[in-house]
């Protein structure tokens, strides 16, 4: 649809003139994309033309405005029926007609082999030997209890020496691990995190996240006679006094971020030591060792927590950075400006990988995709 096509429609409906069809396409087009601000109950009323002109100026305004397009997309993944309409609404109003059903066959026998990412890790302990876990094993001992989604260290005495565990994520994985102390730790894809199977009582609590992504839970020192709680890895060490945070330190960028949900933390650096309050993120440069600090939606950090993909105006080529981990794929782009093409909404972990896909090619400028074993072309 275009804009004189989306201007009729519009008022039409100010002159109360829609078919029901018409009705259901518009309040979805306003609600998905303007956030209620122009719900069309507060026009159903209305006739005088030149409150019209200026409402629908203030539409045109967000609507076709050429700079800094920002695409929006949300996946009801529970509601298949609204899912379909979000994508034939996104899909008709940034391209101009409904999307090709040959397309979309095509490409759904090309996504075949592409599995959604789960439950998996691989737990090395003190002497070397790897374990491996996932959904459908159970790994008992002494002090580990494992289901196969996490895995949970048992409260014993305090160990005469210090042994250690860790836990790798492959790409494709997630997992779970409630430390001795009670302190819960939920691990994105391609992590890895090292710790103490026992915590030395009257000793700090340590742990070292060596690369990856980790949302902690931590057990207030309080609980454990003052015993303060430290997250290291290869260029900051956080300090905790009871507290939620996220922390993603990836290998391969050069940016280590610390985002606070709850308490306090004290960040620490060859450099510098800051406090971070919540709903702050600091983010440090690799290269020059400086700590940045900026107010942040925590939510889009620790979405993948909860089992969603949260992205607030970012580019493609981040975006494709976190389906490469989670769907164990590549990602290439056929030209550099679809990069930066930027995007708001959320995705569930749980939908396949053809349609995020068919989302992202029908809400933006992008015109296909193509897969090759496992690499995804954006065109």
């Amino acid at each position: 649809m275009n804009k004189r096509q989306a201007k009729k429609l519009f008022t039409k409906y100010v002159n109360n003139e829609c078919s029901k069809e018409e009705l259901e396409l518009l309040n979805t087009f306003l609600d998905s994309y303007q956030g209620n601000s122009f719900g069309c109950e507060d026009y159903r009323l209305i006739e005088d033309e030149s409150f019209r002109s200026e409402s629908w100026s203030r539409i045109e305004k967000q609507l076709f405005k050429k700079t800094d397009k920002v695409y929006s997309f949300k996946i009801f993944y529970k509601y298949a029926a609204i899912l379909l309409v979000v994508l034939t609404v996104s899909f008709y109003f940034f391209q101009g007609g409904l999307f090709s059903e040959d397309f979309i066959e095509s490409n759904q026998e090309l996504v075949g082999d592409i599995e959604i990412g789960t439950d998996k890790a691989i737990l090395t302990l003190g002497n070397g030997k790897e374990i491996i876990l996932d959904k459908n094993k159970i790994y008992n001992t002494k002090t580990i209890i494992s289901d196969g989604k996490g895995i949970v260290y048992k409260t014993e005495d305090s160990p005469e020496s210090t042994q250690y565990n860790s836990l790798t994520i492959p790409r494709g994985g997630q997992f779970f691990v409630e430390l001795s102390d009670g302190t819960k730790v939920w691990l994105n894809s391609e992590t890895k995190i090292r710790y103490p199977i026992l915590f030395k009582e009257g000793e700090t609590r340590q742990v070292e996240l060596v690369y990856g992504e980790a949302y902690f839970d931590v057990s207030p020192s309080s609980q454990h006679k003052g015993a303060r709680f430290k997250v290291l890895n290869n260029k900051q060490e956080v300090e905790v006094l009871g507290t939620k945070f996220n922390l993603k330190a990836y290998k391969d960028e050069t940016n280590t971020y610390t985002t606070l949900v709850e308490g306090k933390v004290s960040i620490m650096t060859a450099g510098e030591d800051i406090i971070l309050q919540p709903n702050q993120q600091s983010v440090l440069n690799e290269v020059n060792n400086h700590i940045q600090i900026s107010a942040v939606d925590v939510n889009e950090n620790i979405g993948w927590v909860k089992g969603d993909f949260v992205f607030y105006h970012k580019p493609l080529k981040d975006i494709a950075v976190a389906l490469e981990r989670w769907y164990n794929v590549d990602i290439e782009f056929q030209s550099e400006e679809l990069k930066n093409i930027k995007f708001n909404g959320e995705l569930s972990k749980n939908q396949s990988v053809k349609d995020i896909l068919a989302l992202i090619v029908n809400t933006s400028n992008i015109n296909n995709y193509e897969i090759k074993n496992k690499t995804i072309i954006l065109k």
